[in-house]
């Protein structure tokens, strides 16, 4: 398909304007000699100047005729209340104006009489553009259809489940973008590359040997295929979406771009984590948010044996309702004992929030706020508690017959007898 499409762009400016023969222009026999000599490949220098001539009109009437048509496409796009048809307008300026340029090129050089060699550059650079110009709008018209269904989609409002659908729908219009102008550079580089018969039988001796070279570009070509193929198994089974909770490498963060390739994942502290593909293929990770972004989230505090758990309960679900600066849903929440050690009580206050960024926040806040109530109360923080022994004073030693006591360090001296004096 790919030969005939480059066919009827080989014979679509190689139909002639005039009959050309050998020196056959209609202008060569009104001109004068020096006009008729050859500097450079067997070129005349009239055609010469002629071909400078038509680039230059080319150019000229390209741009008159290019803002002309967009003049009449905003007249026409003006009468309707969309905005897809002003955005179509702005996306055909600049890939219209080269096809009309290539087209009146390889026209305007075919008066000339050109010879067949410079001809056929003509031709093949003029069908070169055309392709170029085509592939351009194509992309063009690819990214604003994208952004427009993007635009409609972040325009709806939606809740919960709805949240992942519509989440689901903005990656596979991401990856199915991505293949498409994958699939239109590859064609608009085979049509390139069939213009000319070096490449043409290159193709057709690979074809030949289909066996050998196709396995040696397959075993070359396995990584990248596989990485292609894990972009298109990501957006039918779609394990993570764009804008997804997820924790990936340790990190955790959101999905913030998704390609045929990479995946990139914004961390909380705003620095990026770029995954290849088949890692979320081949590797567990954590979606937080893959059947909806509600999520609940645990504060635990540790508290003295003596607290009193029902008036923490009761201060937690005033935190809730008066404090939490919307960050709470009002559909979970609860205080238990999770456990006892031999010296504290832990108690988990769990709570709900509408996405993982705000359960983060209400957790600190939570956190913050019932340490802030336990410390107003008089059993609330944990103590250090020892045991306190009760026992009589030590009775003083029994010395021996003879001995004094003694201060502690000196020597006792020895009892002198009776009846001696100093």
């Amino acid at each position: 398909m790919l030969r005939r499409f480059a066919l009827l762009l080989t014979l679509l400016p190689s139909t002639p304007v005039l009959a050309q023969e050998e020196g056959g222009s209609a202008l060569r026999g009104q001109l004068p000699a020096f006009l008729l000599h050859r500097p450079l490949w067997e070129v005349e220098l009239w055609q010469a100047l002629g071909l400078g001539l038509v680039l230059a009109g080319s150019v000229l009437v390209g741009r008159l005729m290019e803002g002309l048509l967009l003049r009449l496409g905003v007249r026409a796009a003006g009468l309707t209340q969309s905005g897809w048809d002003d955005q179509l307008v702005t996306a055909g300026r600049g890939p219209l104006r080269y096809p009309i340029f290539a087209v009146l090129v390889a026209s305007g050089s075919r008066l000339l009489g050109l010879p067949a060699q410079v001809q056929h550059v003509v031709d093949v650079m003029a069908r070169s553009i055309v392709i170029i110009s085509l592939a351009w709008f194509l992309m063009s018209f690819l990214r604003l259809a994208a952004r427009f269904v993007e635009q409609k989609v972040n325009r709806t409002t939606a809740t919960g489940a709805e949240v992942g659908r519509i989440r689901g729908l903005r990656t596979q219009l991401v990856v199915m973008r991505h293949i498409i102008e994958v699939a239109v550079v590859l064609v608009a580089a085979s049509l390139l590359l069939l213009q000319f018969e070096a490449v043409r039988n290159v193709g057709v001796s690979l074809l030949a040997s289909a066996g050998i070279a196709g396995l040696v570009l397959g075993l070359a070509a396995q990584k990248s295929i596989s990485t292609l193929l894990a972009g298109i198994q990501l957006s039918i089974t779609q394990p993570i979406r764009i804008g997804d909770t997820v924790i990936v490498e340790g990190e955790w963060g959101w999905v913030e771009e998704i390609t045929l390739t990479y995946v990139v994942v914004k961390v909380w502290d705003l620095r990026r984590l770029v995954v290849p593909m088949t890692h979320f293929l081949e590797k567990p990770f954590q979606n937080w948010s893959k059947v909806s972004p509600d999520i609940l989230g645990t504060a635990e505090v540790f508290v003295d044996f003596r607290t009193n758990v029902a008036a923490v309960r009761a201060e937690l679900h005033r935190i809730l309702q008066q404090e939490s600066q919307g960050l709470w849903d009002g559909k979970v929440h609860g205080l238990q004992v999770t456990e006892c050690t031999e010296r504290t009580m832990k108690l988990r206050a769990l709570v709900s929030a509408s996405d993982a960024g705000k359960a983060f926040d209400l957790r600190c806040l939570v956190r913050e706020k019932l340490m802030l109530f336990l410390q107003g109360q008089p059993h609330g923080l944990p103590l250090l508690r020892a045991e306190a022994s009760h026992l009589a004073p030590a009775a003083e030693p029994v010395l021996p017959l003879g001995l004094n006591a003694v201060a502690p360090g000196r020597m006792a001296a020895p009892a002198r007898p009776a009846g001696s004096s100093d």
